[in-house]
């Protein structure tokens, strides 16, 4: 099987073009009509030589996941990809348009390992990572339908931190000027909480945006809500955030879906406000998320009113402090829903 040439970064590329007598500079040549023409054959790249164009066919191929299913909400315009990979496995990928700004939600793995007591995305357990490759087609597929992205979220199925260097390459790609050239702080990783990882992804220097699943200031109940945190307990979390928050100067978000009876009484408000308190060296902001419901699991959506109150609370302790509604509900947009029905 050829490898994917979505899969080769820009200097593995021109070394390739260097072991067969050609210019590196056709990297760069290469990787426009891949990014941003979005050719989908090499003989389309209309200024290399068409010997260059066989070579690469040769040794590379173009390929895309296939669109299992494509459903667009009634609601509000969101879109949800069923994608198939070359061994099958699915992943789900999100386009959230509003107004000017539209975002995609990308995947970075089949499954996911950390079992969240309210995700569906880790109940059929982990599969594997997603290649570099496999991540920016994502995009990539939806670019070709028409979709103009300007936002990308790293919050789909899977734990972006523990598929660090594939997501790192990927979010370089997104970056490149010569590839996709998104702003870095158009993107977004999203993450449980892996400490080593955050500082590791402070060093890079990538000015992308980082936010935290955070659901529970009390280590016990996230611990049982989310098992990651007997690994890394939050107050490690915290650290590791804050050295990245003044590392980087990104503002950090936490977000905090909001479940009935869960967590969202007074003493799991008044943590959370101990845990924000304001700070000039670690500057955040809390999206409440209301949470959707999974027809696989019992957790229940809590009203507006309580929502509401939530943020009240947090905005009058001085917390910047949003509320952000889950969105295509009629299309299971919520990660894992979609491969689950499957």
């Amino acid at each position: 099987m050829k490898k994917s040439i979505y899969d080769v970064k820009i200097d593995k590329l021109q070394e390739w073009l260097i072991s067969i007598g050609q210019p590196k500079y056709r990297a760069a040549q290469i990787f426009t009509w891949l990014y941003q023409k979005k050719v989908v054959s090499f003989l389309e790249m209309k200024n290399i030589p068409k010997a260059l164009a066989e070579s690469l066919n040769a040794e590379y191929e173009i390929f895309q996941p296939g669109v299992k299913q494509k459903f667009i909400s009634k609601i509000d315009g969101t879109v949800k990809y069923l994608l198939q990979l070359y061994d099958d496995e699915l992943i789900e990928t999100v386009v959230i348009p509003a107004g000017e700004r539209t975002t995609i939600c990308l995947s970075t793995q089949v499954g996911c390992k950390f079992r969240c007591e309210f995700c569906a995305s880790g109940m059929y357990g982990f599969k594997r990572n997603l290649s570099q490759g496999e991540i920016l087609s994502q995009l990539l597929i939806a670019q070709r339908e028409g979709y103009v992205i300007t936002n990308i979220v790293f919050m789909g199925t899977g734990e972006p931190l523990d598929n660090f260097d594939n997501v790192v390459s990927a979010v370089k790609m997104l970056n490149s000027p010569d590839a996709f050239n998104i702003g870095a702080r158009r993107i977004t990783i999203s993450t449980a909480g892996i400490p080593e990882k955050i500082k590791e992804l402070s060093q890079l220097g990538l000015q992308i945006e980082l936010s935290l699943s955070l659901h529970s200031a009390d280590e016990s109940k996230r611990s049982r809500m989310m098992p990651i945190n007997r690994k890394y307990p939050l107050k490690e979390v915290m650290s590791a955030l804050k050295e990245y928050s003044i590392k980087t100067k990104r503002i950090i978000t936490f977000e905090y879906i909001v479940i009935k009876g869960t967590n969202d009484s007074e003493s799991d408000v008044d943590l959370l406000i101990k845990l924000f308190h304001p700070s000039e060296e670690f500057k955040c902001k809390v999206n409440l998320i209301p949470y959707s419901p999974v027809k696989e699991m019992e957790h229940k959506r809590p009203d507006s009113k309580e929502v509401e109150s939530i943020r009240q609370a947090l905005e009058d302790a001085g917390i910047n402090v949003t509320v952000r509604h889950s969105k295509g509900a009629d299309i299971l947009a919520a990660c894992g829903q979609l491969r689950i029905k499957e």
